[in-house]
């Protein structure tokens, strides 16, 4: 008989990432994370939501750090690496809410033409599959550190990410080693699932994230009652399964801390959401997401020009 614990997902509070917030920003989270609260969701609100996370990583120790960050008027090889970043800092908490801007100023402020909704859809399946393609271009053990050698990576165990996509080609490697998590987990919001669409939605994200606004006041019986409405309804496993359910609206004004600490305790008591999170455990493990064992591609190999130059070069000395 087995004794795995059945999954619940992970509770998680959004914060809006204002200036106005960074006074109080660390005694806030570190209170949060002693309430057990899993998980943090990074909104902008003026200050980059991945640098945020990134100064938050090494205040905290358990609580995962996820910034909503757009996935279209961006740079795909910099966005990917700012990610691996954080799960560094963070020693494996770090995640990804997939936002897809849909805001014309967004693209004006890159240089670029707006995207209509199918292109928008289109763009955002591609640069999440480039994110994936350069997360997992080191092998684990790649950086080998050979001082005697002068050698400080095996160039054998990475390869390249080779995306074409419509508007952007990234080859690759990642200048980023592999990180803790190797592949990040991805979800999408639900007040962000229209604008992604349904090429992420329903085929490539690892999971939903059910959104509960509790501007109108964080009370436990209404807000188990539509997380158990959502856990029952929903499916069981795949891209739309709630893995993440995240208290918006928060009001920061009054006693966040005591408020959240209070219903957290309740909706564990009604087993609807997991437990205080565990420091050793990454994020992709608490949200019940298997680990993806790195494959090296040979085609793919990043010595492969190395190899291709060495092989001429014999022939034609032979």
């Amino acid at each position: 008989m087995s004794t795995t614990a059945p999954f619940l997902p992970t509770l998680a509070v959004d914060l809006v990432t204002a200036p106005s917030l960074l006074p109080d920003l660390a005694r806030l989270v570190r209170g949060l994370e002693q309430t057990g609260i899993g998980a943090l969701t990074l909104s902008d609100g003026g200050l980059h939501p991945i640098h945020v996370a990134a100064h938050l990583a090494p205040l905290t120790r358990a609580v995962g750090l996820l910034p909503r960050t757009d996935a279209i008027y961006v740079e795909p090889f910099h966005l990917a690496t700012q990610l691996m970043s954080l799960d560094h800092l963070s020693d494996g908490r770090a995640g990804w809410l997939l936002q897809a801007e849909t805001d014309p100023s967004a693209a004006a402020a890159v240089g670029r033409a707006v995207l209509g909704l199918e292109a928008t859809h289109r763009e955002a399946a591609d640069v999440l599959r480039a994110a994936r393609a350069l997360w997992d271009s080191w092998a684990p053990d790649a950086v080998v550190r050979d001082a005697a050698r002068g050698v400080y990576v095996d160039a054998s165990r990475l390869q390249y990410a080779d995306v074409e996509a419509e508007t952007f080609s990234v080859r690759g490697p990642a200048i980023t080693p592999r990180s803790p998590q190797g592949l990040l987990p991805v979800l999408v919001a639900d007040t962000d699932r229209a604008a992604v669409g349904e090429p992420v939605t329903s085929t490539a994200a690892d999971g939903r994230v059910l959104d509960l606004d509790v501007s109108g006041g964080a009370r436990a019986k209404p807000l188990a009652g539509r997380i158990a409405e959502a856990l029952d309804a929903g499916p069981t496993d795949g891209p739309g399964r709630v893995r993440l359910v995240r208290l918006v609206g928060l009001d920061l004004e009054a006693d966040p801390v005591g408020t959240l600490g209070q219903l957290a305790a309740e909706l564990r008591s009604r087993d609807l959401v997991e437990p205080a999170p565990n420091p050793r455990r990454s994020l992709r493990a608490r949200l019940g997401l298997p680990v993806v064992p790195f494959r090296l591609d040979p085609v793919r190999r990043a010595d492969r020009a190395r190899l291709a130059r060495s092989t001429s070069t014999l022939e034609e000395s032979a």
